[in-house]
């Protein structure tokens, strides 16, 4: 990755690739997208994308596919069962991680799922810096305590802190020590 400098100095990461897939987008009317927020009470996932311009609920697929990734997905065997595309899966997990056995899922949050399902318990508190919705709410629904202890900075919107994504480790010493004291267990 490269960078350029604006007028100003500041330093501006230039990825070197091209766009592949273009997808057209449709801008409505405000008073049309505002229409939609009221209808949907401000709640972003009961929007329909048609009254959507530019999604920034999610991270998942909106970017442009390689062209690799598309020519890998032309080839790929999407059977339900005995797919060659999970054997050669199966076969590049062995060799970079030596497991034997995996279990392939379709998502980020399917993921989630299966981790907190496996090792989150009742009354379980589990720090992190800040949550993701889908993060907190498979670790709630199980009976799992989220203790958000990100710095103070990552709250702070018009901080200058290059990452104000850090646990605050201070907080976290004083959250084991609590913890400890009320007989939960911590993740």
């Amino acid at each position: 990755m490269q960078k350029i400098k604006f007028y100003k100095e500041e330093a501006v990461p230039l990825e070197m690739h091209k766009v592949r897939i273009v997808q057209k987008i449709n801008l409505k009317p405000v008073d049309e997208r505002l229409k939609a927020m009221k209808e949907a009470g401000s709640n972003t996932f009961l929007l329909k994308n048609r009254d959507v311009f530019l999604d920034m609920l999610t991270d998942s697929g909106v970017n442009a596919m390689s062209d690799k990734q598309l020519g890998a997905m032309m080839e790929a065997d999407d059977s339900y069962a005995g797919s060659e595309s999970y054997f050669k899966l199966e076969e590049k997990l062995q060799d970079i991680f030596g497991m034997k056995f995996f279990l392939p899922a379709h998502q980020g949050r399917a993921c989630e799922h299966l981790i907190a399902k496996t090792f989150v318990k009742e009354n379980m508190v589990i720090p992190m810096n800040y949550h993701f919705t889908t993060t907190k709410g498979h670790i709630v629904v199980i009976g799992g305590i989220v203790e958000e202890i990100v710095i103070e900075e990552g709250l702070n919107v018009e901080s200058n802190n290059p990452f104000k994504g850090n646990m605050d480790t201070d907080k976290l010493e004083k959250l084991i020590q609590e913890v400890r004291k009320r007989e939960y267990r911590i993740c």
